[in-house]
């Protein structure tokens, strides 16, 4: 099955877009993908410190208040998705396989 030149174009279009997402100075702009990596940490970051740490101050200043909790299961679904290609891409450019 071969691409049709229509899907080749796209193909080579989004090869030069993610280029210059990738090109931008700034973490935060750098494109989506840093972005979804920020908020997985963030979500990690709450799970396993910002909401124990928030039970216990609560505990201590305002009984039965109840923060809100995270589904981790799907979290780290992501989390694991993202690093599992990162660790691909590491690999390739390792082996000398990246583009």
């Amino acid at each position: 099955m071969t691409p049709t030149i229509e899907q080749s174009f796209v193909r080579q279009f989004e090869h030069e877009l993610n280029k210059i997402e990738a090109a931008h100075r700034s973490v935060f702009v750098a494109g989506w993908r840093p972005a979804v990596g920020w908020i997985c940490a963030a979500g990690v970051g709450w799970a396993y410190l910002g909401h124990p740490l928030f039970l216990w101050a609560a505990a201590l200043w305002s009984p039965g208040l109840k923060p809100p909790e995270i589904q981790i299961d799907s979290l780290f679904e992501l989390v694991l998705a993202m690093l599992g290609m990162a660790g691909l891409r590491s690999f390739e450019k390792s082996t000398g396989r990246a583009k």
